[in-house]
């Protein structure tokens, strides 16, 4: 074809935003995610106050987001695959805009479960389609920074500024207005997800599922906007049939039940650390104030370890980085649990050690093969699948923790070493785990190097 009948899909201006800022783009509704599951934790102390709520009202109104980020994450993976990831990118942060601003209005209990449980749809909406669309871009030397730590980091961003509100709307709003604490946290959402809704308009479609659909000069146009145009030409992705009986044997069987097992294992435990800490640390009958500050110091623990992560995650063997951040989870859990009560030294030490090692290894780990265990034309409903039943874990775990710390303290916390233990002997039988620099096409297909 000429010159002169090519169509231009990718101007040099655009080229230049789709390389510096396509990344940052997509994972920044981790951030929104981030923020939201943070911001609840953190709500409930105050909403305490306004509604009373009983431990077991605490439990249901963070698994009922859990159980909304669920059913948003199977049918829109679904849709993403069959009308594109751009397309649903347009419409999820419409979703939790307007429900962020009905939860910071909201005069009943019920209310808030109704809105939590929206806010958590469009949250899968957006984790289904980010998941895969970032893997799709990112080359394979930097794929586990990208598709993996580059989310992660934007999520703990989000959690520590949820908790930053907190304390600047506590020390600054009177005693008066006392339930604008909660509903200011509620009602801020809305600003971040309009703001990266607005730079997500300029994103292209994903050049792989272009690719998939036949729409190869529009698809290479943007791979060479990215510097992923030689890769992909190298390991060229086929075109093949959306077929879900692919998921459910041979190969892809094993990769797609070995990658959601340990996202589900994660998920079991890590919401204890990743956003239950208000919660455990109210048991203790540490003051509110002093509970914030606790919060936002595990928070900043989290980010350095992920800021290391960065640094060799796309070097190490990521098997080996499994196996020993799960060795130190079951040590963390069983600190926690065991001797928590005893002193507060362990559980402070314990909680660290446990956020450190969880945003090292496991958090991003179940991003990066979660993401590359599915072929292009099922990566959203596969990802989505993984990422559903996950939640579904992080659901039972918030909805249960609160009453049974109140009931039994720390030692409810103990069993959960445990999970960890598991994580290690399902990752100790996987050697296939350590895929590090291969191409994304080869490790969907089973075809990894030996």
């Amino acid at each position: 074809m000429s010159n002169e009948n090519t169509t231009v899909y990718v101007d040099e201006k655009r080229a230049r935003f789709i390389k510096k800022w396509s990344s940052t783009l997509i994972a920044f509704g981790e951030f929104i995610d981030g923020y939201d599951l943070t911001v609840i934790g953190v709500a409930m102390v105050f909403l305490s106050k306004d509604f009373a709520l009983t431990s077991s009202d605490k439990g249901l109104l963070v698994a009922v987001s859990f159980i909304g980020t669920a059913v948003g994450l199977i049918a829109f993976g679904d849709l993403a695959d069959r009308i594109g990831r751009k397309k649903v990118f347009a419409f999820n942060l419409w979703v939790f805009i307007i429900t962020a601003i009905g939860a910071a209005l909201i005069t009943q209990v019920w209310m808030l479960w109704v809105m939590r449980f929206l806010i958590g749809v469009a949250i899968g909406m957006d984790l289904s389609c980010s998941s895969a669309f970032l893997a799709e871009v990112a080359p394979a030397a930097r794929r586990g920074r990208l598709a993996g730590s580059l989310p992660n980091i934007t999520f703990i961003l989000g959690a520590i500024f949820s908790i930053l509100m907190a304390i600047v709307l506590q020390a600054t709003v009177s005693e008066d207005y006392h339930s604008w604490i909660w509903r200011g946290m509620f009602l801020f959402a809305a600003i971040p997800s309009f703001l990266v809704l607005m730079g997500r308009k300029q994103l292209p479609e994903s050049p792989r599922w272009l690719i998939q659909n036949g729409r190869e000069e529009e698809a290479y146009q943007i791979l060479k906007a990215l510097d992923l145009d030689e890769e992909v030409l190298q390991a060229k992705p086929k075109k093949t049939n959306r077929e879900y009986r692919k998921l459910f044997k041979g190969d892809a069987r094993r990769r797609m039940l070995v990658c959601t097992a340990f996202f589900m294992l994660n998920t079991t435990a890590g919401p204890i650390v990743s956003f239950m800490g208000p919660v455990i640390f109210n048991e203790a009958g540490i003051k509110v104030t002093q509970n914030l500050y606790i919060s936002l110091a595990a928070n900043c623990i989290g980010l350095l370890a992920l800021l290391i992560g960065v640094k060799i995650i796309d070097t190490v063997n990521r098997r080996t980085l499994g196996l020993v951040t799960a060795a130190v989870l079951t040590a963390s859990a069983l600190t926690v649990g065991l001797l928590g009560s005893t002193s507060k030294i362990f559980l402070f030490g314990g909680f660290i050690c446990w956020t450190f090692a969880t945003w090292l290894g496991p958090a991003v780990l179940a991003w990066i093969w979660s993401a590359e265990a599915y072929p292009t034309e099922l990566r959203g409903f596969g990802a989505g699948l993984t990422q559903a039943l996950a939640r579904l874990c992080s659901a039972i775990t918030a909805f249960i923790i609160p009453g049974l710390v109140h009931e039994y303290g720390y030692y409810a916390i103990a069993p959960y070493a445990t999970v960890y233990f598991l994580m290690f002997l399902l990752v100790l039988a996987n050697p296939w785990l350590a895929s590090t620099n291969e191409s994304l096409e080869a490790v969907a297909e089973g075809e990894l190097k030996k």
